[in-house]
């Protein structure tokens, strides 16, 4: 939208969504009341999927986008890694978040091509500064987890399995293995 406010493309029955993300149901809510025929989501309604597929509107993501309009954590956010598209049923259209032309087609090619990441998660997702975590390293059933975790350990919950995870796949996992291996 940009000259026309929304209750004139009501009045005219033009479809419209505000290009900014949503992060709170509440949210969410008030923008379908308002009659927007999409919505982009991320933070907790990333994590909120079987709500997400009970709604009368296009829900979008970018995906390589871990933040939120609050101080969420990267790791917690609203991103999706490749391999987790499939888990995503209720996600109607994944875009991205880029500088360039040139980042946006690596990132399809990456995406919806290849559907799969073998390497550091940092070089994917934009803002997300953490070099330790490996792609690859991180089990199938990341994605299956935070589906519906509603991320509880934003409030208090002890939910903790994004942070389990990313243990898992840290490249300080590694290092007395190589070390090892180097010694041989």
């Amino acid at each position: 939208m940009s000259n026309l406010n929304y209750h004139e493309c009501v009045y005219r029955k033009i479809p419209f969504f505000f290009a900014n993300s949503i992060s709170e149901p509440w949210m969410l809510n008030a923008v379908i009341n308002m009659g927007v025929c999409a919505a982009r989501i991320t933070g907790e309604l990333a994590h909120h999927l079987d709500y997400l597929k009970t709604l009368p509107i296009e829900i979008r993501v970018w995906a390589n986008q871990p933040g939120a309009p609050f101080n969420y954590e990267p790791l917690i956010g609203g991103w999706f890694r490749p391999e987790d598209l499939n888990e995503l049923d209720a996600i109607d259209v994944c875009e991205f978040q880029t500088d360039n032309i040139q980042q946006e087609q690596a990132l399809y090619r990456i995406y919806a091509e290849q559907k799969q990441w073998p390497g550091r998660l940092e070089i994917i997702l934009k803002n997300f500064n953490n070099e330790e975590i490996i792609n690859r390293m991180i089990p199938p059933e990341f994605q299956e987890r935070r589906n519906n975790c509603r991320m509880r350990c934003q409030t208090g919950g002890n939910c903790r399995s994004c942070y389990s995870f990313a243990k898992l796949a840290s490249l300080e996992l590694l290092k007395p293995i190589k070390e090892k291996i180097e010694n041989v």
